[in-house]
């Protein structure tokens, strides 16, 4: 039941009839309480579920890197909301039921700020992953103090790792990953300006399985 605590005029929150009264993020709304399902679903209604659910999962995982990644274009929704759109829209392969992620389609930042050239990974030790990388002819908004964001990803885990690296400049920096050791893991290299407020769109830098 939902409750009024300053008259009419008050926010509603809860359920009122036919009517559910909520907010989200900051706004107060309301919305019809929705009709129970007649018919059985349709395969494409199936094969759309199935995908939300691949896509939903991974989501989970990577929500504090997709809020960082897309802060500028996740315009009222969350970046996490925006990042899964993407998903669905063209990082999703293979035939119902058995959809899976095709990893090297996927963004996990999208900005203007201009990304590197031969942008590579190796393991020199034991639960590290080392992120190489050379120079980007650019369009003048990136600096050498851009600072690189790199994430490694394990599907087996359904985990996310990621972390603030050193600096543009210094075209390598390490990302330790030693829960993901002996896994196969699959990997992003982005860079953020020293201020934060430009973004570049990341780069897939490939899969590598962790010593």
């Amino acid at each position: 039941m939902a409750r009024l605590q300053k008259g009419i005029l008050d926010d509603i929150s809860g359920k009122v009839g036919k009517v559910v009264g909520s907010k989200w993020r900051g706004v107060n709304y309301i919305r019809s309480v929705g009709s129970k399902r007649s018919k059985s679903p349709t395969l494409k209604q199936e094969e759309q579920q199935a995908k939300f659910i691949v896509a939903s999962s991974l989501s989970q995982s990577m929500h504090d890197l997709f809020e960082l990644g897309f802060k500028d274009h996740a315009i009222r929704m969350t970046g996490t909301n925006y990042a899964q759109s993407l998903i669905l829209k063209g990082a999703i392969i293979g035939d119902y039921p058995d959809f899976r992620i095709a990893y090297d389609r996927l963004l996990v930042s999208k900005g203007k700020l201009a990304n590197v050239e031969q942008p590579a990974v190796a393991t020199p030790a034991a639960g590290v992953i080392q992120f190489t990388w050379s120079d980007t002819d650019g369009d003048g908004k990136e600096k050498p103090t851009d600072v690189a964001i790199l994430v490694a990803y394990c599907p087996e885990l359904n985990r996310t790792i990621f972390k603030h690296g050193s600096s543009r400049d210094a075209k390598s920096a390490t990302l330790n990953v030693p829960k993901f050791t002996g896994k196969l893991v699959h990997t992003w290299l982005t860079f953020m300006s020293a201020n934060g407020k430009l973004m570049a769109s990341s780069v897939y830098t490939g899969e590598v399985t962790i010593t």
